[in-house]
């Protein structure tokens, strides 16, 4: 789910337009395959620099194809939310399946 700051962002036409011209590109690479695993279909647009209140009006960051990449679901919860500090902080993180289970950090 988006944080509240960036959920106009993510129902712009910009990046509606710009989420679907990275899906089309990638498609006529690969097939639309995972870029991280290159295993699974991707799912989701995500952006490699995370967005934040500080650049969610930067084009260059929000809308620019080289701060995109084509994630499986998996891949996708794996980057995310192995970011989340209140997962981390609760001793948790996700595995190579996306499954989540306890850190063996904690």
């Amino acid at each position: 789910m988006a944080k509240e700051f960036a959920k106009r962002f993510y129902d712009s036409k910009a990046w509606k337009d710009c989420r679907e011209s990275f899906i089309s590109d990638r498609i006529s690479v690969d097939g639309g395959m995972c870029q991280y695993c290159g295993e699974d279909l991707g799912y989701i647009v995500d952006h490699i620099e995370e967005l934040t209140p500080d650049n969610i009006n930067n084009p260059y960051i929000t809308l620019n194809h080289d701060n995109l990449q084509y994630l499986s679901l998996k891949c996708h919860n794996i980057k995310t939310f192995s970011m989340d500090k209140d997962i981390v902080r609760e001793g948790l993180m996700f595995d190579c399946n996306g499954e989540l289970i306890q850190s063996p950090h904690k």
